[in-house]
This record gives structure tokens, C-alpha cells and sequence, in this order.
């Protein structure tokens, strides 16, 4: 049983107030030393500015393409006077950057990726009026980055931090892509330099999820809480960090802290992404099905999304409603299908939805190895899962080293690393890492977690007590 866990079963909140107001206490201290310290100055920055650009639209066929805003939301209200401020001024690059930053806001709340266009040609347009705007720089750094062009994103960052030294985002993007591309420490350095520059949410947010990819993850909570409680002028990004904070408590198994820590965000009926598949998934390993797909359903009422339909099919699946859950997972794969064609980035995400699923071995090593050579502990994980499912036992043994070098405290890592060690036959390694991701979370996940659990049960001198752990979701056959 987890360490977590009641002798009951249930989930209790892992962290009491007391707990959590110690933790606080701490974080004050941490915060500015919590990173290493970094080099003045960005090695990598240059003296030249960036080239001028020429508008490839005009300020008015840049308005048509961009949708009326609809909501009440603070953002689309953001919009509307983005808009009617560029409209005023069409001529001045500010007015075009502020519109650029308000439809990337859109972008974090709705996941709808089309903003990454509208934003570019914003921030294009406002180029093409001032080559030498350092934000306009930063939002192209920020569009490119997003899109998983990391070698563009961190050239337009150093081009933004050559007329700006101090430029907190461009400092923070550069960042977002060494963490992306595994540079863990050029990661710490850049996040270090925003917080020394200016602590608030963006920077904290990012050191504290570097943090717990690094296997802290005591600091990481505690940096997170501090960078909820410091706010944003967009609630959608103080969502964002419940979410991750939400995660990193599910990964510990305290579920209870996991759901309270969503529960201001679901008040106020937020559509954020990252909240509704956290809340989901949390929901998922409460047992509370209809609850999880009502959150997954509140999703997709925005637009496709894989994860929320590969997770509906998941909890089909687990009831046997195998054609249900066959719908799913089939449009997972429609929409793969209709990102490859539009160069939407989702590697990554599928090869591990084709692997965990047994589906398309092919295309999940087509697309786990265009990142081959990581050193980002996620993708390797991913990776030396897919070289597993793909029978390549000494390329998964190889990369899961990888994953592992980091100490992730992810029990689906484990898992796999478990897995993988005991197709090699190192029982003892196998054992090791499916003690270790059934005692983070015995829940981790619906379909993979008694698939755990019974091979755990193989390993274990005292079957008995393995058998305890498998999750209810597991079927007679299993136990």
C-alpha cells in the first residue's frame, strides 16, 4: 500500500495544512537560492539586430483573419482592445506586438494551435515596422518554440537579448528550449537569471517544473504554491500552475491534495486545458469514471484533443466496451493524421498513445526516433517504451538509462523501467522500479497500473502482498 494511503484505501490528502504551511515557510527561504547561479550576461547573445522584415499581409488582411472575440472572458475583452488599439495606430509596432501577446494568451487558454499563426503574422507585421523590437523578437522566439523549432526560437531570443541583455522573457524562452532539448543546466541558468531579474509567476512556474523533472520535487511543490500565490493578470496562468501542481501531487498518489489543488479553478468553470485533463485523470484514478469524462467531454466541446479522447477510450476500455472505446482511439489517429499533414507537432505524445495501445509500432518508432539522440528524460522515456514494444530490448535498456539519469519522480517511468528490466531478466531491477512507480501511485493510470501490478506480483517473494496492490481496475484474470 502507498505510504499515503489510509489503512482504509481511500485518498487522503497527503499534505496537511500544517504540512503544506511548513512547506510554505521553506519556499520563502528557497526561492532565491533555489537555482544554480548563472554567468552575467547570455553567452550565446549577439550584437547584430534582426534583419528587417517585410509585412506579408496588410494590417487589414491580418484583421480578417482574426476571429471576433466572442466571450466575456478577461481575454477576448484583452483582445477586442488589442484590436481596436491596432486599428487607431496601425503604424506603430507596439500596438501590433500587444495584439501578437494577447493572441498567444488565447493560445494558453484555448491549446487551439491556429494562434500560433495569428500571433506570428502580428509580430511580422510589427517587425516589418521596427526591426529592432525587442518584444517582437521575443514573441517570434515564443511562436517558433512553441512549434518545437528550437534552434529558430533560440535565435530570435538571442537576437532580442542582444538589444536587450535583461530581457526576462527572452531569458525565459531560451530556457523553455534547453529544458525541451534536455540542457538541464543551461535550463537552470536562464530561469535563474529570470527570477533574479524579476520573481513572479512565469519565472517560479518554470524553475519549479524544472525542479521536479530533476527529481526535486520538494522544492518543486513548494515553488509552484509560490508562484500560485503570486498571481497573473490572466487567470488562465495561474490555472496552468494548478495543473502542473495538480500532476505533481497526482505522481506522489495523494490524490485528495491533487483534486483540491484544482478545485478553485473548476469553481470558477475553467476550460483550461491542463485543469480539465488533470482533473480527468485525477477523477479516472478516484474511480469516479462518469466524472472524468464529463471532464474530458468539457474539453472537447472546444475542438479535437488527443489526450481527452485517448483517455475517454482508455476508461472504455477498462469496462469493456471495446467498440467505444475503438471510436476513440481511431479519431487519436484521425487527428494525428490531420497534424502531420498541417506540421503540428505531436511526436512525442503519439508514439507513446501507440505504444501504450499496441497500435502502429511503425509509426510510433518513426516518430519516438526523430528525437533519437535526447537527453530530455520525457522523450527518452517515451522512446526506450517504444523500442520495448518493438521487441529492440537493448536500445530500450540503452535510453532508459537516459530517462532515468534525472531521478524523475514519475511512476510511469518506473513503470517502464521496470517493465523493460524485467523482459531482460534483471529481477531485481524489475522489481526495484515497480515497487517504486506502484508506491508513488498505485493509480498512475487506468490501463497500464495492473498491468504494474501483475507483473510485479511475479517478483515478489511475498505474493500475497503484491496482490494487494493491484488497483481496483484490475480484472479477475489479472489477480
Amino acid at each position: 500500500m502507498n505510504s499515503t494511503e489510509t489503512e482504509s484505501g481511500s485518498a487522503p490528502i497527503r499534505r496537511t495544512p500544517r504540512i503544506v504551511a511548513a512547506v510554505l515557510a521553506i519556499a520563502a527561504a528557497l526561492v532565491c537560492a533555489l537555482l544554480l547561479r548563472a554567468p552575467a550576461g547570455h553567452q550565446e547573445a549577439t550584437a547584430a539586430p534582426a534583419a528587417p522584415v517585410t509585412p506579408i499581409l496588410t494590417a487589414e488582411q491580418i484583421f480578417a483573419k482574426i476571429p471576433a472575440p466572442a466571450s466575456e472572458s478577461l481575454t477576448d475583452k484583452a483582445l477586442a482592445a488589442a484590436l481596436e488599439k491596432a486599428r487607431k495606430k496601425p503604424g506603430t509596432a507596439a500596438m501590433w506586438v500587444n495584439l501578437g501577446d494577447t493572441l498567444a494568451q488565447k493560445l494558453r487558454d484555448t491549446a487551439d494551435q491556429s494562434f500560433y499563426d495569428l500571433a506570428e503574422i502580428t509580430y511580422q507585421h510589427a517587425l516589418g515596422i521596427d526591426p529592432k523590437s525587442v518584444d517582437a523578437m521575443t514573441g517570434m522566439a515564443w511562436v517558433t518554440g512553441g512549434r518545437h523549432t528550437f534552434d529558430q526560437s533560440i535565435e530570435w531570443a538571442n537576437k532580442a537579448l542582444a538589444v536587450d541583455p535583461n530581457g526576462i522573457a527572452a531569458h525565459g524562452i531560451i530556457g523553455d528550449a534547453a529544458l525541451e532539448l534536455g540542457n538541464y543546466d543551461q535550463a537552470y541558468q536562464e530561469y535563474q537569471k529570470m527570477m533574479d531579474l524579476r520573481p513572479d509567476l512565469s519565472s517560479w512556474s518554470r524553475g519549479s517544473y524544472l525542479l521536479w523533472i530533476c527529481g526535486d520535487r520538494t522544492k518543486a511543490v513548494a515553488l509552484m504554491e509560490t508562484a500560485i500565490r503570486s498571481g497573473a493578470p490572466f487567470a488562465e496562468n495561474t490555472a496552468w500552475c494548478r495543473a502542473k501542481l495538480a500532476m505533481m501531487y497526482f505522481n506522489d498518489g495523494a490524490l485528495g491534495a491533487a483534486a483540491q489543488t484544482l478545485e478553485p479553478a473548476i469553481k470558477t468553470d475553467s476550460r483550461n486545458a491542463h485543469v480539465l485533463l488533470a482533473a480527468g485523470k485525477i477523477a479516472a484514478a478516484q474511480h469516479d469514471y462518469p466524472a472524468a469524462i464529463k471532464f474530458y467531454n468539457t474539453l472537447l466541446e472546444a475542438g479535437p484533443n488527443q489526450e481527452a479522447l485517448a483517455a475517454i477510450g482508455d476508461l472504455h476500455a477498462i469496462q469493456g466496451e471495446k467498440e467505444e472505446a475503438e471510436k476513440c482511439y481511431t479519431q487519436v489517429e484521425s487527428i494525428h493524421a490531420n497534424h502531420v499533414a498541417t506540421g503540428v507537432h505531436d511526436h512525442t505524445q503519439m508514439a507513446k498513445f501507440f505504444a501504450d495501445h499496441d497500435r502502429n509500432p511503425v509509426e510510433a518508432l518513426r516518430l519516438a526516433e526523430q528525437h533519437k539522440l535526447t537527453t530530455n528524460v520525457l522523450e527518452a522515456d517515451v522512446l526506450a517504451w517504444v523500442y520495448f514494444k518493438s521487441g529492440d530490448l537493448p536500445y530500450a535498456i540503452e535510453t532508459m538509462k537516459r530517462a532515468l539519469a534525472r531521478h524523475t519522480p514519475s511512476p510511469e517511468m518506473h513503470y517502464h523501467a521496470g517493465m523493460i528490466a524485467a523482459a531482460a531478466g534483471d529481477r531485481s531491477s524489475a522489481r526495484k522500479h515497480l515497487e517504486l512507480a506502484l508506491s508513488l501511485n498505485p493509480q498512475f493510470d487506468a490501463l497500464q497500473a495492473p498491468i504494474a501490478a501483475k507483473a510485479l506480483a511475479q517478483y515478489t517473494t511475498n505474493k500475497a502482498s503484491a496482490v494487494n496492490k493491484l488497483p481496483p481496475t484490475a480484472s479477475k484474470e489479472d489477480r
